[in-house]
């Protein structure tokens, strides 16, 4: 048998659904079915738990500011700051809670809190597990598939976010400096007519003559997404940026 046969037999025949969801807002905690959590402004929640400490600890913990809720978001690991930071590059999220319920299933009975809990402009609402993949265990499998049926059933999507290729941690950390709508004030991008692909150093040269910096105004474009670049590989002025879909 599989690892994945495993851990897919130890949830056979478990209902995700039997189970109960505890969370906390403005310091009350409150118990429901979980076919009633779908109304519930998770966003708003309260963390249902406090970061563990001990002498030694390697985690980086911390809270982000994130320019697309204009709110700080707390984080336990350079992994969980690395998935904020790609969130924010969305420009699609409206309010983000970490360790935003407890899910209690009874039979067998588990327990799991969830890391994020993210709502999007549209409404939507993802609940999101952050774990390298190489530190995922059999029993962390389980409550991730328990904890994706559940989701499914309220209507929710659901993230593993447990992968990233390269250095698309580090260009991330360096890019999170050029969020501020700064580097681009006075810069008007349609008359740049910007299309196809160029070097990073070749956009600078575009940006130089209408922006504060030209260096700062092409990785704001990186970092909105509006310049597409291969985070796997470091950012250097020989990054290709490409625009309009192209590759």
């Amino acid at each position: 048998m599989t690892l994945t046969e495993s851990w897919l037999a130890a949830i056979d025949g478990t209902n995700a659904l039997a189970s109960t969801v505890e969370f906390s807002r403005h310091g009350l905690i409150q118990h429901l079915d979980p076919v009633d959590a779908a109304r519930v402004v998770f966003e708003d929640a309260d963390p249902v738990r406090e970061f563990p400490s001990w002498p030694g600890k390697r985690n980086f913990e911390g809270k982000l500011w994130m320019a697309s809720t204009g709110r700080h978001v707390p984080f336990e690991s350079f992994w969980e700051r690395s998935f904020l930071t790609s969130l924010d590059r969305t420009g699609d999220v409206v309010g983000v809670a970490s360790q935003p319920m407890w899910i209690r299933w009874r039979s067998p009975k588990r327990s799991h809190a969830p890391d994020y809990f993210v709502r999007r402009s549209d409404g939507s609402a993802l609940l999101v597990d952050v774990k390298p993949v190489e530190l995922i265990k059999p029993e962390d499998s389980v409550k991730f598939e328990l904890t994706r049926r559940l989701a499914t059933a309220l209507g929710w999507s659901y993230l593993v976010f447990d992968q990233l290729p390269g250095a698309t941690q580090a260009n991330l950390r360096f890019l999170l400096r050029y969020r501020d709508p700064a580097w681009l004030e006075g810069v008007d991008i349609g008359s740049l007519q910007l299309a196809g692909a160029m070097t990073l150093g070749a956009l600078v040269d575009r940006l130089r003559p209408v922006a504060v910096s030209g260096i700062g105004a092409a990785y704001a474009l990186v970092w909105r997404g509006v310049g597409a670049v291969d985070l796997s590989r470091p950012l250097s002025m020989s990054t290709l940026v490409s625009f309009g879909g192209t590759t």
